[in-house]
């Protein structure tokens, strides 16, 4: 089966195509798994080759289809998926070697161990809009690299980037079955997760990933959940302030403001707040806003006009409730509530509506809306707080957890603030970057979600791990089988004392005792208790 039924293929699916693709992939994933590793790291190879060839067309495609400024569809879309290819590649086989281990122990130590990792089988991957090719593609990369078969849900916002995911993939060498992109709604989402795939990887809403937790719970298999965040930032006094309000410029605004890891809360320690403040107000007025299509844009328009919509009602609450705008870039031929007077090119790409001012609010408080919702676009609240207490204890009210910065020249400081703050990763004098490390393991506590991907333990997340375990010494009976007695209990007692007397000369007293327990193997003899 083609990786489409469709000769667009970008149209949607029915469910009774999902189950096909379901049906398709399952019978592929069979000699796939047999594929060796080093032919499978191969097609990975050659799959980055081939990406790195066309990354102008595939970053073109993404600012078309997103809206997003065509140097964060270059610099994140392509360059962060290449990395992703390109490690996933070297780290794969060395994953999935088996090799014999010593089994830990007295006890054990005539046993050795083999980890022999097999795949799960058919994999579900339901991506997002906000990264379209990034994101599906560093969950496909290891599913494959690790012998599954995909079953691939783009959003329905931008079905041409994932679609342009499945060519090239294809184009590396991952058969037709292996591979299969299934377009459409949440509908189609649903279907995927019920047609019988052995694991789903989701990322998206808190709400939408309770679902699936949910419907993966009635069947018993595992799923990956990289949900929502409303990730703190905390500012100290000592911080270098111009490096602290650029970094929260870019990580908050980039993209539109939708990105899920990057600072959507910011605290700032009250001895550093008005320089801060002065800093990060020059940094957000110089943003250029545009269509993303300029590649002098630095931010172009949300996804859609619905989350433009979202954004500004998060934004009129928190004035209505005191708050102030500080600081805003204007919105090219778009007067605006936050900016005033618009610029002087108004955006041609038919997406005026979703155009956001990116804007930073002062004078917040706890109880409006943009301090208790993900705020998924160009919005950002910044707080005075009296120290780091009373940073960590603001950030933590929240029910997500997805990550966090702490911005200081103080790594002991800094590095109290990440054993208290509950969050997936924390990061220092930078943020949402993690997300791009193809090494490092990703994921969120509480509400953003559970499992991780990338790294080591985003290949765990697709195998399963069978321990084999092997008696180097055939023929000798294990000194704990059946026949009990006095004289078995008695040497119980010598190996007891032998591995774990507090002394070493305690310890060499029970050596008799072992070497009894050893040498006594007269399968005749039974002792009355």
């Amino acid at each position: 089966m083609q990786a489409t039924t469709h000769p667009d293929a970008s149209a949607p699916t029915t469910n009774s195509m999902v189950a096909g693709a379901m049906r398709a992939a399952r019978a592929a994933q069979a000699s796939w798994a047999e594929t060796s590793p080093a032919e499978r790291t191969r097609i990975l190879r050659r799959f980055h080759d081939i990406l790195y060839r066309r990354r102008h067309e595939v970053a073109e495609l993404i600012t078309a289809e997103s809206g997003k400024a065509y140097t964060d569809a270059f610099g994140v879309d392509v360059l962060v998926s290449l990395d992703s290819a390109r490690w996933t590649a070297k780290a794969a086989p060395r994953f999935l070697r088996s090799r014999w281990q010593r089994v830990d122990g007295l006890m054990f130590l005539r046993k050795r161990v083999r980890l022999e990792r097999r795949p799960l089988g058919v994999i579900g991957v339901i991506s997002p809009w906000n990264y379209p090719f990034f994101l599906p593609a560093a969950c496909v990369l290891p599913a494959l690299a690790c012998g599954n078969a995909v079953l691939l849900k783009p959003s329905e916002f931008t079905p041409r980037a994932g679609a342009m995911l499945g060519e090239l993939l294809h184009g590396a060498g991952v058969p037709a079955g292996v591979l299969q992109v299934v377009q459409g709604d949440g509908m189609v989402g649903d279907a995927v997760v019920r047609s019988g795939v052995d694991k789903v990887i989701f990322t998206g809403s808190a709400r939408v990933g309770r679902l699936i937790a949910a419907a993966c719970a009635e069947r018993m298999i595992g799923c990956s959940l990289e949900l929502g965040g409303s990730d703190a930032a905390i500012v100290l006094a000592d911080a270098d302030l111009q490096h602290a309000a650029d970094g929260i410029a870019w990580t908050r605004f980039a993209n539109a403001g939708q990105t899920c890891v990057a600072p959507k809360r910011v605290f700032v320690e009250a001895g550093a707040y008005d320089a801060f403040i002065g800093a990060l107000s020059a940094s957000v007025t110089s943003i250029r806003v545009g269509d993303g299509r300029n590649p002098a844009t630095e931010m172009g328009p949300m996804i859609h006009a619905d989350a433009a919509a979202l954004v500004r009602a998060q934004r009129e609450d928190a004035l209505a409730r005191g708050a102030r705008v500080i600081a805003t870039a204007p919105v090219p031929g778009k007067p605006d509530v936050a900016t005033g007077p618009s610029g002087p090119a108004p955006v041609e790409d038919g997406r005026g509506d979703a155009q956001v001012a990116p804007t930073v609010l002062v004078d917040v408080t706890d109880d409006m809306r943009v301090m208790r919702e993900e705020t998924f676009g160009p919005l950002l609240p910044v707080t005075r707080v009296a120290d780091l207490d009373e940073a960590i204890a603001r950030a933590n009210a929240t029910p997500f957890g997805l990550s966090a910065s702490v911005w200081t020249r103080d790594r002991a400081r800094a590095l109290e603030a990440a054993r208290r703050l509950e969050a997936g990763t924390v990061m220092f004098n930078d943020a949402t970057s993690v997300v791009g490390m193809p090494s490092v393991p990703y994921g969120g506590v509480k509400a953003s979600g559970m499992g991780m991907l990338h790294g080591v333990a985003g290949l765990e997340a697709c195998v399963q791990t069978l321990p084999v375990v092997d008696d180097r010494f055939v023929g000798w009976r294990q000194p704990w089988w059946f026949r009990y007695g006095d004289r078995h209990l008695a040497h119980l007692e010598a190996f007891g004392q032998f591995a774990h007397a507090p002394s070493l000369m305690a310890r060499l007293r029970g050596l008799p005792g072992i070497i009894g327990m050893l040498l006594h193997r007269n399968r005749n003899e039974r002792k009355s208790p």
